[in-house]
């Protein structure tokens, strides 16, 4: 079996933008930049990352000799057309002919075609990551077996899940979706804060007194504070019970978070922006986190498998980070995490869910709290690609 084809689909698909307000797609209050007409882009009020109006990703297709397809997706919501072009003009010519079984010897082609010139992270990344999902989805349908199994088999399926953030703008909006979210099953869920010590506490003790002690929070600083406020408000926050502290200064800052780690009681959280096992590593030797949050969109599901079995050397779980993107995303993570031994959650958007189910013919269901993970052959994921049609670009 050999590779003869591989098309890199940029996708951009219409959203409303206040239904994801809360969320990691938009979890501040969303600004367009300038001339709205000439760009989908623009920031969070409240934030420092850009954000688009639309959900952006990149579908790679990888075709065989035998007639076999494979898919993968990158998470890429802003600037999916940089992985596409790394897709076709720097991966392409190395993969095609090329075995799609030997996933892990084209990995390391893919990523040391270009280590030597510091392209190790970023869209580099991105478009490795794709394309490795797609070589997952193509191994599995050649087995005849689900991808989780191909990992080494399913530590728990169905995988636990948390919320991720609160839908609406008032704290009394975001009560009421913590307390839906309850009703559907959900036991930990995560609020997006970083707005300042007193907002942010005031809001996760609104949220508390709304659903109780038996539900985890977890909150999600975004890299807002430094060290020292860090700490200042993980102490407010272990009072309420808060279990995890994410994201809670610059991520370059690797002492800083072990500082804010040992200063807390309350679990640090941390990695969706870190690719490799080697971004990784110096976090876990620093015990700078107490849970590791890579996102298989970002890192593929090779890197990724390794990162979390790296974290679990050094006796760290893991809480796979999961934001807005499409169903071939959700089923590659949702593999990742069923095969995870340190897996504690998977993260999940309800409306990116509901967008990404708009588009495959056999929908992911959530139920009490947990996502099944199908035992179809490949990652299980039947793109409906003439629904899709209008949203992609070649």
């Amino acid at each position: 079996m050999r590779i003869t084809g591989i098309d890199a689909i940029v996708l951009k698909v219409d959203r409303e933008v206040s239904a994801f307000s809360g969320t990691a797609g938009t979890p501040g209050t969303y600004a367009p930049l300038g001339n709205a007409a000439a760009s989908d882009y623009g920031f969070s009020k409240e934030y420092t990352s850009l954000y688009s109006s639309k959900v952006e990703s990149l579908l790679v297709k990888i075709t065989t000799d035998d007639g076999r397809c494979g898919w993968g997706e990158a998470q890429v919501p802003v600037g999916p057309e940089a992985p596409q072009a790394i897709v076709r003009q720097v991966l392409t010519p190395l993969l095609l002919d090329q075995d799609p079984l030997a996933i892990e010897v084209l990995w390391h082609r893919m990523y040391d075609s270009l280590r030597g010139r510091g392209h190790r992270s970023s869209f580099m990344m991105d478009a490795i990551a794709a394309v490795d999902a797609a070589l997952w989805d193509i191994a599995g349908k050649h087995c005849g077996q689900p991808v989780y199994r191909l990992l080494g088999g399913a530590f728990r399926n169905p995988v636990p899940l948390y919320l991720s953030g609160l839908s609406g703008h008032t704290t009394a909006e975001k009560v009421a979706s913590a307390q839906q979210a309850v009703t559907e099953g959900y036991r930990a869920i995560k609020v997006y804060i970083g707005k300042g010590i007193r907002e942010d506490v005031g809001l996760l003790r609104a949220v508390r007194d709304g659903v109780g002690y038996d539900v985890a929070l977890l909150a999600d600083a975004l890299w807002m504070y430094n060290v020292h406020d860090a700490i200042r408000l993980g102490a407010e926050l272990e009072k309420l019970d808060v279990a995890l502290l994410e994201a809670p200064t610059v991520m370059e800052d690797v002492q800083g978070h072990a500082e804010i780690a040992r200063s807390l009681k309350m679990a640090v959280a941390g990695g969706e922006t870190e690719r490799t096992r080697y971004q990784l590593l110096p976090f876990l030797r620093e015990r700078a986190l107490d849970v590791v949050q890579p996102d298989i969109g970002r890192t593929g599901i090779t890197e990724g498998m390794k990162m979390l079995t790296l974290a679990d050397t050094f006796n760290i779980p893991a809480a796979p980070h999961m934001a807005i993107g499409q169903c071939v995303y959700i089923g590659a993570s949702a593999h990742a995490a069923a095969a995870a031994r340190n897996l504690l959650w998977l993260e999940m958007n309800p409306a990116a869910l509901a967008m990404a189910n708009r588009f495959q013919r056999q929908p992911w269901r959530v139920e009490n709290g947990m996502l099944r993970v199908p035992d179809a052959p490949g990652l299980g994921v039947d793109i409906d690609v003439e629904a899709l049609g209008p949203y992609m670009l070649r």
